[in-house]
């Protein structure tokens, strides 16, 4: 086959397996398996890389023929045996040089005259079976095979950013998939859903691009309005029923977290003490002892500050949502405020006026 149509064939294999398998690509490593893709001709000093290569390329045609060992799994596992190295560094390098070399021989196999797969056995691996299927170098079918896989390029390129499941997403916009892809990659980034929904007590259609917050029982907490909502399948646990969603990735995110122990303090004390020059989430939970009734007329699906007569959980809360929780004295328990800062913030400064101060941990620190 000619070198174009070894490149062609190649990044078909490397853009489709990024697509299906959905590891992430790079034009070096796509650089990579490109160039590997020609390098089973280097048993030829008359091909591409046979020609600056001609002190390896010379002693191998004499030595062995064209399309012969290069062209066989001894040549595969050769390769693979120098490449090894790359695999417990750059494993994707290493993915790229061998799936590169092996698109190679895998199309060469449409070739009439096929591929001494098992070399040194005469056997040869030809595909398809019969001659008038198979490709003759140069030949207008060769043209036309090579323009349909520079096509398939281009139809792959955007899929292989999403992958598969993620091009699906695009194009069904579904909100379980919406809600495993952010499982996933959840503290990495800042994300936001595309959502139309409907509010499971008002019945209120609602169209929104909202900051995602976190999961919530099989659903996702998002910030509609400057409230915390939890969208899902389930009536008992969600506000909102997602009838479309798509996942939109947003900057890198950096969280920070400090841990402040309760015992024998009051929310109010945390807010009056808090001082920080970001803002900031609450979560944890308090173990109390107080007299106040759960308000069965008012009742929410989710609530960031959610109370059941002898703990308060804190769930993304934020301070404007503890007004009614402030005078609670926790008996034990533990909260931990969270920070989210995007590229450029400036470091968390966190102090309590009057009381006890802890340092912040300046490194990424997952929550969930």
């Amino acid at each position: 086959m000619l070198a174009g149509t070894h490149i062609a064939f190649s990044s078909v294999l490397y853009l489709g397996g990024a697509t299906v398998f959905e590891y992430e690509t790079s034009i070096i490593n796509w650089a990579i398996a490109a160039l590997f893709s020609l390098m089973p001709d280097i048993d030829l000093p008359t091909s591409k890389v046979g020609r600056p290569l001609f002190f390896i390329s010379v002693p191998l045609e004499k030595r062995f023929g064209h399309r012969t060992i290069t062209h066989s799994l001894i040549g595969v596992g050769i390769l693979s045996a120098l490449a090894s190295p790359l695999y417990f560094t750059y494993p994707l390098a290493f993915w790229a040089i061998v799936g590169g070399y092996w698109s190679h021989l895998q199309i060469d196999m449409a070739n009439i005259r096929g591929v001494d797969l098992f070399w040194p056995s005469a056997i040869r691996v030809v595909m398809p079976g019969k001659i008038k299927f198979r490709l003759e170098v140069g030949s207008k079918a060769e043209m036309i095979v090579m323009c349909s896989l520079l096509v398939f390029c281009l139809g792959l390129y955007p899929m292989s950013n999403l992958g598969l499941r993620g091009g699906l997403h695009q194009i069904l916009r579904n909100f379980e998939i919406a809600h495993d892809e952010y499982v996933k990659v959840q503290g990495k980034n800042f994300y936001s859903l595309e959502l139309n929904a409907i509010d499971n007590l008002t019945l209120e259609h609602i169209a929104c691009n909202c900051p995602i917050l976190g999961a919530w029982q099989g659903g996702l907490i998002v910030e509609y309005n400057g409230q915390s909502r939890a969208v899902g399948d389930s009536e008992v646990n969600h506000n909102l029923f997602p009838k479309e969603a798509v996942l939109i990735k947003g900057e890198p995110l950096r969280v920070i977290t400090q841990r402040v122990n309760m015992n024998g303090r009051s929310l109010r004390w945390l807010v009056n003490n808090l001082k920080a020059n970001h803002d900031y989430y609450l979560l944890g939970e308090l173990f109390v002892d107080s007299g106040m009734m759960v308000n069965v007329n008012d009742i929410e699906l989710y609530h960031p500050v959610m109370f059941s007569g002898s703990s308060v959980r804190l769930h993304y809360a934020k301070a404007s949502d503890l007004s009614e929780y402030l005078n609670m004295v926790a008996i034990r328990g533990e909260v931990v405020v969270q920070f989210w800062l995007r590229p450029g913030d400036e470091g968390v400064e966190l102090r309590f006026s009057g009381g006890e101060s802890g340092s912040t941990p300046g490194g990424l620190e997952r929550m969930f």
